[in-house]
């Protein structure tokens, strides 16, 4: 049994974005932020304000998986919850001994892609992904380029908090 509060997902939004079905694409974000993201109802900028938001649990997530050593193993847009929660996750697996470029995937063992080491680099090309669909709903590149290099902050503080408090530090300095 799958459970989950959504099935939601990047590629869910993507598919109505390839299809060129825009009033769909309106359909599902607008139920999305409804339903999971209801502070956002009402904005103006209420398709930025969704990302932004995916963007922040996705950033949360990804940093506590690589905190206790977990890999996905398949990335892909049609695996990655707009809710920020690990779904469809497999061939997944655990580090054993520490190796940013292990894969639990045999499939991706060549191109390692969805290595330990690039999670968090996956995460942001899969809002990419899901900024280019939002984007009919949108029409500017701007504000999204914005909430993408935020991503890469916030995935960076999370990791550090998480990181030093593993080694009972009180902060992270680089």
């Amino acid at each position: 049994t799958r459970v989950a509060a959504s099935h939601l997902r990047v590629g869910t939004f993507q598919f109505f974005a390839a299809r060129g079905e825009h009033d769909k694409l309106r359909l599902v974000a607008d139920y999305t932020i409804a339903r999971h993201y209801p502070e956002l109802a009402g904005r103006a900028d209420r398709y930025l304000a969704l990302l932004e938001a995916v963007a922040r649990r996705q950033a949360a997530l990804v940093a506590q998986w690589m905190n206790v050593g977990f890999i996905h193993g398949v990335m892909n847009t049609d695996n990655m919850s707009i809710l920020g929660l690990t779904i469809d996750y497999g061939p997944y697996g655990w580090l054993e001994n520490y190796d940013p470029a292990w894969t639990p995937n045999t499939t991706d063992a060549a191109g390692r892609r969805y290595c330990y080491g690039r999670q968090g680099q996956i995460a942001h090309w899969n809002l990419a992904k899901l900024a280019n669909a939002l984007y009919p709903l949108v029409g500017q590149t701007t504000p999204f380029e914005e909430i993408l290099q935020g991503y890469t902050h916030i995935f960076d503080q999370h990791w550090q908090e998480m990181m030093a408090a593993k080694l009972g530090l009180r902060s992270f300095d680089t």
